[in-house]
């Protein structure tokens, strides 16, 4: 997809913010401009929930308004609803120096308790695509090796489709041939521009 408008780039890796924290730092980046939509991945994604829901922004003077074909959040990859790679396993993983640590907003625990407060209105303004491995039926397929032990498939090495799919939001649907994050056995699923 293309973009119309000035195009903005907010990172900030290797962190573990909570959704609020997380959301709290897009506020602050994105304090520079009167008005933007988010396109988040991952943990982006519920952070940009999070913002719109919970905090006056820049996402509230979005233009053009969705009613005139707008999106405020756009959400790739996103465990709304948690991801088991994101409790006990994560600490575990700290421990070898792999990713950021366990954190509780995106256990499936801490993903319920902050989804109670997100209401159907911030919801229905999100649109939220997911992704899969390529399956071929001569072959066991995964987009890594240890994710595929402990998530469902479809899964994109991170994040379980079903996860993707919050109830209340704009489901774009999942595609095949796409994983996470680069270094898994298929693309990630950032590079995907159809």
């Amino acid at each position: 997809p293309q973009f119309s408008g000035d195009v903005s780039v907010y990172q900030n890796l290797d962190q573990n913010f909570s959704h609020d924290e997380f959301a709290l730092d897009i506020l602050s980046f994105g304090s520079q401009f009167k008005s933007y939509g988010i396109a988040g991945h991952s943990q982006g994604g519920t952070a940009a929930l999070h913002l719109y829901t919970f905090y006056w922004s820049g996402l509230d003077w979005s233009t053009p308004a969705p009613q005139d074909g707008g999106r405020i959040v756009q959400a790739l990859g996103t465990p709304f609803e948690g991801t088991a790679l994101a409790g006990n396993i994560a600490a575990l993983g700290e421990i070898f120096g792999i990713q950021c640590g366990a954190n509780y907003d995106m256990t499936y625990d801490g993903a319920a308790y902050w989804l109670s407060f997100v209401p159907g209105w911030s919801r229905a303004e999100t649109w939220s695509w997911t992704t899969t491995f390529t399956d071929n039926w001569w072959s066991w397929d995964y987009c890594h090796f240890a994710a595929d032990l402990v998530l469902s498939d479809p899964e994109d090495g991170v994040v379980e489709a079903f996860s993707g799919d919050l109830p209340g939001t704009n489901f774009m649907g999942l595609k095949e041939g796409w994983c996470h994050i680069g270094g898994m056995v298929d693309p990630a699923q950032i590079f995907d521009t159809i």
